[in-house]
């Protein structure tokens, strides 16, 4: 079951700890079918996961999150909106 929210739609802390839920379970579902089928996700990982390990998760975060010219620029400083696309890059980020 794909419990994906959108970063997008994060908003408040509420939101953004459901982001982060569904990014754990969304992981979860992922580590158990490449476990089922390694050779199938030998080039990247299932549910469109790229970075499975943290230290790469979080370079890709990184990465990601300087190639974009308005992450975190809002008012204050980043918002929740802005954590929770710094996490999905993780996720997606090459």
């Amino acid at each position: 079951m794909n419990t994906f929210i959108d970063p997008d739609e994060v908003h408040d802390r509420a939101s953004f700890i459901r982001f982060v839920e569904a990014l754990i379970e969304d992981r979860r579902e992922a580590e158990e079918m490449e476990r089922a089928e390694p050779g199938k996700y030998r080039m990247g990982g299932a549910n469109d996961w790229q970075n499975a390990m943290i230290s790469s998760f979080l370079e890709c975060a990184l990465a990601g999150s300087e190639a974009q010219d308005d992450w975190g620029t809002g008012g204050a400083g980043p918002g929740w909106r802005d954590l929770a696309i710094f996490l999905y890059l993780g996720k997606i980020y090459e």
